[in-house]
């Protein structure tokens, strides 16, 4: 693996990691481990739950994933049969469809997540990665009954809320409970400046 270009807690040295959050620390441990970490994120007063990995680029040099709108436990285990599959020698690319996640024959798909929205859900990964010029982390889809994802047609209009569409900008997004969550997001770090 070549890690010249991952300048990770794990890479490099900041100086800061016997003050590390156990959390963090935790999640450090679990991609030396592993080779990534799986962090969720409960549902709130405006958004639903989401999860999302940190480690799968710096060990494989592939996207992390997120995964919105399923409960915390499961999204966790799909992430990490996810991560089982890159760890196997999967790669993983915008538009792939990915088996063996969902039951029978349903696949998900990945999709890219616009800038706007990496700041407010990937905020572990952001302290993870440091001064990590890039690494990318993309949206893992899943459909409705009939197989159809979020924003083609037909999809299940009870589900349009469950997963946001980021690879939206914020204002092409419908305003939603993941919008709301943004926007308190940009308002509480506006505060913290």
């Amino acid at each position: 693996m070549n890690t010249s270009d991952c300048m990770c807690v794990v890479c490099h040295d900041y100086g800061d990691r016997a003050d590390m959050h156990p959390g963090d620390q935790k999640l450090v441990d679990n991609v030396g481990e592993f080779g990534w970490g799986v962090l969720s994120i409960p549902a709130s007063d405006t958004s639903g739950p989401w999860a999302f990995t940190v480690g799968l680029w710096h060990s494989f040099r592939v996207p992390e994933v997120a995964l919105f709108g399923i409960s915390p436990e499961n999204a966790m285990a799909m992430l990490n049969l996810v991560g089982g599959q890159v760890a196997a020698g999967a790669r993983l690319h915008v538009d792939q469809r990915i088996d063996g996640v969902l039951p029978a024959d349903y696949q998900m798909t990945l999709r890219p997540i616009t800038e706007p929205w990496r700041r407010p859900f990937f905020g572990t990964a952001i302290r993870y990665y440091r001064a990590t010029v890039e690494w990318p982390v993309l949206q893992c889809v899943w459909p409705d009954r009939s197989h159809r994802f979020p924003g083609e047609p037909g999809f299940s209009p009870e589900l349009e809320q469950k997963q946001p569409r980021l690879e939206l900008t914020p204002d092409e997004h419908p305003q939603d409970g993941w919008t709301a969550y943004r926007e308190e997001w940009v308002e509480w770090a506006e505060g913290q400046r």
